[in-house]
């Protein structure tokens, strides 16, 4: 399994990141996920300084997508608000420190982010999951799937879907919300960007 977090560079060059990825060694997710993660290096490597991301989109609270969210105490991206759904705040475990920062932006359902950029609920992996829909052309699923299998029959259910009947809901929706040039930035697939099969675009 992969573990991807994606960046959106604006036209302007502000930066929007989603997800927040595997975290360093001490990270939540050590007792599972192969720790540390390597988001500060890859943002390098990209020419994105920590600081220039304005924002960080949470698809959900699972601890392989809020690693680096808040380390030793503080948050990461210090000049970024962090966008959640409510729904998943109960399971949050960054709550207190991004609060106490100013930094937690909580929503609820959809919620237009910047110019082409929307952020659109998917609920079911998650109580509060959400996707990036970027243009109408791209969607940054968080886990709205995770396996391929998910691409050719989307009502297959994944195992730790919290309400796999809500999540197959939301993934039919989200697709539909791409046209048939529609590409998909998945986390977890063997490739970071698949093309939506015609099939299942509007």
């Amino acid at each position: 399994m992969r573990f991807r977090c994606f960046a959106l560079r604006r036209p302007d060059g502000r930066v929007v990141l989603v997800d927040a990825g595997i975290g360093p060694a001490d990270a939540p997710s050590a007792s599972w996920a192969p720790v540390p993660g390597r988001l500060p290096e890859e943002l390098a490597a990209a020419g994105i300084d920590r600081d220039d991301v304005e924002t960080v989109v949470l698809t959900h609270v699972h601890t392989d997508h809020i690693g680096w969210a808040v380390t030793a105490g503080t948050p990461y991206f210090r000049n970024a608000r962090y966008l959640l759904q409510s729904a998943d705040l109960p399971r949050f475990a960054f709550t207190g420190e991004l609060t106490a920062a100013g930094q937690l932006d909580l929503l609820d359902g959809d919620s237009r982010l910047a110019p082409g950029i929307e952020v659109i609920a998917t609920p079911g992996h998650t109580p509060g999951h959400q996707s990036v829909l970027v243009h109408d052309r791209l969607l940054v699923t968080g886990d709205l799937l995770v396996h391929a299998l998910q691409l050719l029959q989307p009502t297959i259910e994944y195992a730790h879907e919290m309400d796999p009947a809500l999540a197959r809901t939301s993934r039919l929706a989200a697709f539909g919300k791409l046209g048939a040039a529609g590409n998909l930035a998945t986390p977890h697939l063997s490739e970071p960007f698949v093309r939506l099969p015609e099939s299942l675009a509007h």
